[in-house]
This record gives C-alpha cells, structure tokens and sequence, in this order.
C-alpha cells in the first residue's frame, strides 16, 4: 500500500482567481491526455473517476467563463494600481515630515513639521489595511491639512503642497473606483463567479479522490503512475511559484473548499514523493502543516471587503507592517512573509476578482 501513488492534497482556496482558473485547466488537461491515451473513443479512465472527470469538466468551464465575465470592467485592478499610487504617496508624505523635523538647523521647518506630523499621526493611517478604512483616514487627513489655515501655512513653508494635492487626487479615484465596482450588476457577476469557483473547487477535490481511491483498487498497482506524478508536480510548481505571499488587500479572490485526500506520497509542500505515509495535517496561511486539506474553507468573490491588516503606530518609524510584496518599501521596511516549505504546507492568502 505505501508504494502506491497517491496525488498530494492541496487548498486550492489560497489560489488568486487567475491562479485557480489557471491550475484546474492545467488538471483537466493532464487528466484528458491520459484519459484519450488508448484507443480512440474509449475512456482510459475508470467508469466511476469518468463520471466525476465530466463534471471536473463543465465545472472549469463554467468558472473560466464566469471569471472572463467578471474581468470586463476590470475595476479591480485599476483599485489596486490607483491604490499603489496613493500608498507611495502617503510614504513620501510621512518621509518627509519625518526629515524636517529633524532639521535642528531650521527652526521654522521643524516646528512647521511637527505640526503638521501631528496631525498625520492623528488619524494612524495604515496602507495594509482594507480599502475603505484607508479611505477614509485618508479623506479626514486631508481635510484638515487643506482646511486647517495654520496647517496650509506650514504645508507652503515646507514645500508639500504637490505631494498632498496628487494624494488627494489619488485617494478620491480610489473612492470614486470603488463605488464603481460596488454597481449591482457588478456584484451578480461577483456572486458567479464565487459560486462557479466554490463547484470547480469541490468538483476537482472529488477528483482527486476518486483518482486515489482507484489507485488503491486497481489491479494494476501502477496504471495511474504517471498521472499522478503529472499532478504533483503541478502542484508542487503552484505551491512554489504561484500560490501568493500573504499580505494586503487579499479580497474577496481566495475561495473555495478543502478536501480531505487521503494518503499523500509528499511529505512536504514542495511536492517530494519520496515521503511517507498518511497526510494529517492542515496547509494553513504562511505556516507549516502536513498535506491534508481538511475541514471546510470559504470564501465568496465579490463581497465588496478586503482583508485587513494591523495597523501600525504611524510614529514607530514603519508605515508598512504587514505588507504584500506592492508594498514592501518606504517608511521602515516591514517584510511580508511568503509562502514557503518548511518541512509541511506554507500558503499564503488571496487579491481580488482580477
């Protein structure tokens, strides 16, 4: 039984839409070069893991369609990239209020910049956390150091006037961007979209099981040996090159359920199958675990949040803890941690309906 081959357990729910869409094709085309191998017309699967591999099949083809139709305004990436904008800006910002009031020499500048640092301070902005809370710490900070006339004197004196006028300007589109994709028609597409993936997820999780329960049954101990290996390795590729870093604003993309394997030949994440036995532990986010996917996770596409971070003291010097790769630089240098393989599972989280 322990030389049988097995195909690993993986989440696909930490997957990114794009990635997910992209990994059950790549499953399904494995599983139909083997299943034509033989003679034409006639199944080189068995009649049971055949039935399932027809529903694997519309159920890629229902999300890959769901997925274009959901990509059409593309207001997703266009948040991201307006966001990006504006969390460089606020850094600037923070960098340079940060300099002046060192400015010893320069009285005026360092008061000017301690005034104004004060009332960035106030309101603790973070650019890991969701959209919407950085938003609106944004649109209240911005207000009082365009209205405060005192904070408008000293904004002039130190020459940041530009810098808060482009930060504006990006955190209104941010808003205005937002309020777009929030559109009703939007949200039903959204709602697809998750529903299709969660059907893909539990159609390729019922594969899987099937294929492995054959293995064991099948009076040839090796029949499904190279397609197993086939799948591994494409898991052990998505495990290392594709699954992302945990970080900001991983929406409402990761989705999806786990599904329990059964015995894996990997001991690891990285897809070795020179390891043994029974796989009984759990792939959770950016830590270590075995290779059994169990218990149910969720995750909906399209629910108008994004996942949070924690928001850091704005004056311990780091304006980014806890951030995704995008928003790995700036003030202080806060690092995201990735995925990896330390002897088990290492996933990290999800972005949006890309």
């Amino acid at each position: 039984m322990a030389n049988i081959k097995q195909i690993e357990t993986f989440q696909s729910k930490y997957l990114r839409m794009a990635g997910f869409v992209e990994f059950v094709q790549q499953v399904l085309k494995l599983f139909t070069a083997f299943r034509d191998s033989g003679e034409q017309g006639v199944s080189q699967l068995p009649t049971k893991v055949e039935t399932v591999y027809t529903s694997f099949s519309g159920s890629v083809t229902a999300v890959d369609d769901a997925y274009k139709l959901s990509r059409a305004s593309d207001y997703t990436q266009k948040i991201a990239d307006e966001d990006d904008r504006r969390d460089n800006l606020y850094r600037q910002l923070v960098s340079m209020l940060k300099m002046f009031k060192r400015f010893n020499y320069d009285t005026e500048k360092k008061e000017a910049a301690t005034y104004l640092w004060n009332i960035v301070k106030k309101y603790n902005v973070d650019v890991n956390e969701n959209y919407s809370e950085e938003s609106g710490k944004l649109q209240q900070m911005l207000q009082e150091l365009t209205t405060d006339a005192q904070a408008e004197l000293r904004t002039a004196k130190l020459g940041i006037e530009n810098i808060i006028t482009q930060l504006n300007t990006a955190n209104e589109q941010v808003r205005t961007l937002m309020s777009y994709r929030n559109d009703e028609r939007m949200q039903i597409e959204k709602a697809a979209l998750a529903n299709a993936r969660n059907e893909a997820d539990q159609a390729y999780c019922t594969l899987v099981l099937s294929l492995n329960a054959a293995a064991v049954m099948d009076d040839d101990a090796h029949r499904f040996d190279e397609l197993i290996s086939q799948v591994n390795e494409l898991i052990k590729y998505f495990r290392q090159y594709v699954l992302p870093k945990p970080g900001k604003k991983d929406e409402e993309e990761n989705g999806g359920n786990s599904c329990n394997g059964g015995s894996g030949n990997g001991g690891n994440a990285g897809g070795n199958e020179n390891g043994g036995g029974s796989s009984t532990g759990s792939e959770t986010a950016g830590g270590n675990g075995g290779n059994s996917e169990n218990g149910n996770a969720g995750g909906t596409e399209g629910n108008g949040s994004e996942s949070q971070g924690q928001a850091p003291d704005p004056d311990s010097g780091s304006t980014n803890q806890g951030a995704s790769p995008h928003d790995s630089s700036g003030e202080g240098s806060g690092e995201g941690s990735g995925s990896g393989d330390n002897g088990g599972s290492s996933t990290g989280g999800d972005d949006t309906d890309q």
